[in-house]
């Protein structure tokens, strides 16, 4: 049964950009939905039930054009302001801890292939292996945001996303 992608930013990926027919080494285990933009775009959603998002992304084909989105809903992350800021988050990748730092926007977290920092490097060598993801957020908003996912089939998902781009997945 298809979910419905509830996207609420503008780079995320509209539910009519679904791709209607799945990458063939796709696992029936698999958490994950692939997304097509008209040939030029791709993705990857893992959608937990209480509608936070991770999205692997790629607008354009080509090198270091992949990023990744965690997005939390109508949670509040930060503040709006022209320019995000960089905050630490802690990761646990099937309990397996990691501590990273992405950028933060008002309802989403994101790190982006063409930064000189290896976020997003991390965070997809970690992804790849795992089948569950906890994200533990401190806002300085408020309570720590504490998101879960079931991200079974990452691997596959990484491997359509950068593959798709026309990139290599960082190993």
């Amino acid at each position: 049964m298809r979910q419905r992608l509830a996207v609420a930013i503008a780079m995320a990926i509209p539910a009519s950009a679904i791709a209607q027919e799945q990458p063939a080494d796709q696992t029936a285990e698999s958490a994950w939905q692939f997304l097509e933009e008209g040939g030029e775009g791709s993705g990857a959603i893992a959608q937990a039930p209480d509608g936070s998002q991770v999205v692997l992304k790629c607008d354009k084909p080509g090198s270091r054009e992949v990023y990744a989105l965690i997005m939390s809903g109508e949670k509040k992350l930060a503040t709006p302001k022209s320019q995000p800021m960089a905050r630490p988050i802690r990761f646990l990748f099937d309990g397996k801890a990691s501590q990273q730092s992405w950028r933060f926007y008002e309802t989403y977290v994101a790190a982006f292939g063409k930064t000189s920092d290896r976020s997003l490097a991390r965070f997809v060598i970690d992804l790849r292996r795992a089948s569950t993801l906890r994200v533990m957020m401190d806002t300085g908003l408020g309570p720590d945001v504490d998101l879960s996912f079931n991200v079974a089939g990452a691997s596959e998902a990484i491997s359509y996303v950068y593959e798709a781009c026309r990139d290599s997945a960082p190993r």
